[in-house]
């Protein structure tokens, strides 16, 4: 029997794109990442990953639909972008939403699942302030998923594209890894 290649066949969700506004949209891909996290556990080596179930509250601090405030916090945070003033120039930071983010929501887990394949490259990283975290780039999909273990469990930090204004960062990471 044949098996399939999920990594392979990851595409967008959405082939026509998604728009914050499509709150249609955004609520399916809410759906997969709740089956996803919530009612299936991905397990990292035996151990469980653990997304914290709070919905997200912040939507007037990060410039954000009040609407975004039915999901979970670290959905919103998978599918915006921290950015510094944004549109209105501000010196604070704030979240601006991300159509190549939220489309690709349903990566994270084929990712996790299948880290050990060729095209995964894992690393791990000390952070600024301390923390060890792992990090699977699929650099063929530039996409990278970055997830912290925090006894007992691992958490789930984040998911997203890397692009021409992250690339190098994520570069020197890898550079600088410790494993």
């Amino acid at each position: 029997m044949e098996t399939k290649d999920e990594l392979g066949t990851l595409e967008p969700y959405f082939p026509d794109g998604i728009k914050e506004t499509e709150l249609d949209k955004i609520e399916e891909l809410h759906a997969i990442f709740h089956r996803d996290f919530f009612e299936h556990t991905v397990v990292i080596d035996q151990t469980p990953l653990k997304v914290k179930p709070y919905l997200y509250k912040n939507s007037k601090k990060d410039n954000l639909s009040i609407d975004f405030e039915r999901f979970y916090e670290k959905f919103v945070h998978i599918i915006t972008r921290s950015i510094k003033g944004g549109k209105y120039k501000t010196a604070s930071k704030i979240r601006e939403f991300r159509e190549e983010r939220a489309n690709r929501v349903h990566w994270i887990r084929p990712i996790l699942e299948h880290r050990e394949d060729k095209r995964i490259t894992y690393f791990q990283h000390v952070e600024n302030d301390g923390t060890l975290r792992d990090y699977y780039w699929y650099r063929g999909k530039q996409y990278i998923v970055i997830v912290e273990y925090i006894h007992p469990d691992y958490a789930l930090i984040t998911g997203f594209c890397v692009d021409s204004e992250n690339q190098t960062y994520y570069q020197n990471k890898f550079i600088n890894r410790v494993k």
